[in-house]
């Protein structure tokens, strides 16, 4: 059943991150000009970190509930990918009102934006790692 709890949360956080970063951020960029694709997508950022923040808290709680009956080795494999998404979300969170001062124009923001980009790439790589850690037996 942890086992189960587990996949879901990461399997929910690993979604988002797909959903957002490669169908709804693309899709509001091609279709709208860009300050209203930036208006648009600026709502969803918080949610989007809190329901990472949620997800990872849920996976990371269930590998310290299943940790009597885990190996240090499956221990490490499920927590650690996780915890390193969670430092990488909380990187991307940190960042966002930051891109949102800015004006698209302003060469900080297409910095920060690659930074962004940097950690949201790391954050999914992470995920996957712990959905992999999590079907090894």
């Amino acid at each position: 059943m942890l086992r189960l709890v587990f996949c879901l949360a990461v399997a929910v956080w690993l979604g988002a991150i797909v959903c957002l970063s490669f169908v709804v951020a693309p899709i509001a960029h091609g279709e709208f000009p860009t300050h209203e694709a930036r208006r648009f997508l600026r709502p969803l950022f918080p949610r989007y970190y809190r329901l990472g923040t949620l997800c990872g808290l849920v996976a990371l709680g269930v590998v310290l509930l299943g940790r009597s009956s885990l190996s240090d080795e499956e221990v490490a494999r499920l927590a650690i990918p996780v915890a390193t998404a969670m430092v990488t979300s909380l990187g991307g969170e940190w960042i966002a009102p930051k891109l949102r001062e800015l004006d698209g124009e302003d060469a900080r923001f297409g910095w920060l934006h690659q930074i962004s980009a940097m950690l949201n790439t790391t954050t999914l790589a992470a995920l996957i790692l712990a959905v992999a850690g999590a079907v090894m037996r």
